[in-house]
């Protein structure tokens, strides 16, 4: 019993020395010291050490990313270049450069992410993303996110909201990967409207919102 405690207590001291230790560094510091030398000082990648550019993906990717490198790899394929983002990551926690995913992913994002402006703007809007979806998108879509086969307005109470996100984007950046068609350049021209409107929103917070309030599993 003693040697347990005694094992338990050790590890709970290294636990707390490693957190002690992250809070002297910023997420800005940790990045440019270790992350940055991967996927570059603007996270736009690093091809001759097979770093992926960060700055195009949202915070949300990047924080399921981080996560899951912290746990071990539990929800990627076993793969040579993910095994060695593992091993980077124990050396920054072995470095005392532990860091939360979320913040990191929220720093990389704001930071490097051209698109980021849309999400910063969205303290500037006088509307909640539920009263711009009632107003606006519901038309379209319906009231309960069920869509609206007169007028071709897709559902997404069948989406996730990562899904939904991405779908915003596209259509906020003005279809800048998307191949040209009818039913998504008729979404870019009531994005128009919407903004025209004074409504402009996060396409984080809106996916979150038609997911939690919508979603048919």
């Amino acid at each position: 019993m003693q040697v347990k405690k005694a094992v338990l207590i050790s590890f709970i001291v290294s636990v707390m020395a490693v957190v002690a230790n992250a809070e002297d560094y910023t997420n800005a510091e940790i990045y440019t010291k270790m992350c940055s030398k991967c996927h570059g000082l603007s996270a736009e990648g690093n091809p001759e050490k097979k770093g992926p550019a960060l700055n195009d993906q949202t915070a949300h990717e990047l924080e399921i990313s981080l996560y899951d490198l912290k746990s071990g790899g539990l929800n990627q394929s076993s793969g040579t270049e993910h095994e060695i983002m593992e091993h980077n990551m124990k050396k920054i926690i072995e470095k005392g450069m532990n860091y939360e995913p979320k913040s990191m992913s929220e720093y990389i994002f704001f930071k490097f992410n051209p698109n980021a402006k849309y999400y910063k703007k969205v303290s500037e809007s006088k509307y909640t993303v539920s009263e711009i979806y009632g107003k606006m998108c519901s038309k379209c879509h319906g009231i309960d996110a069920e869509g609206n086969p007169k007028k071709k307005g897709p559902a997404l109470n069948k989406m996730t909201a990562h899904e939904i996100e991405s779908e915003l984007l596209e259509i906020q950046r003005g279809s800048v990967t998307q191949s040209s068609g009818t039913d998504h350049e008729v979404m870019e021209h009531n994005q128009e409207k919407i903004e025209d409107k004074g409504m402009r929103y996060s396409p984080d917070e809106m996916a979150k919102y038609i997911e939690t309030n919508f979603y048919k599993k």
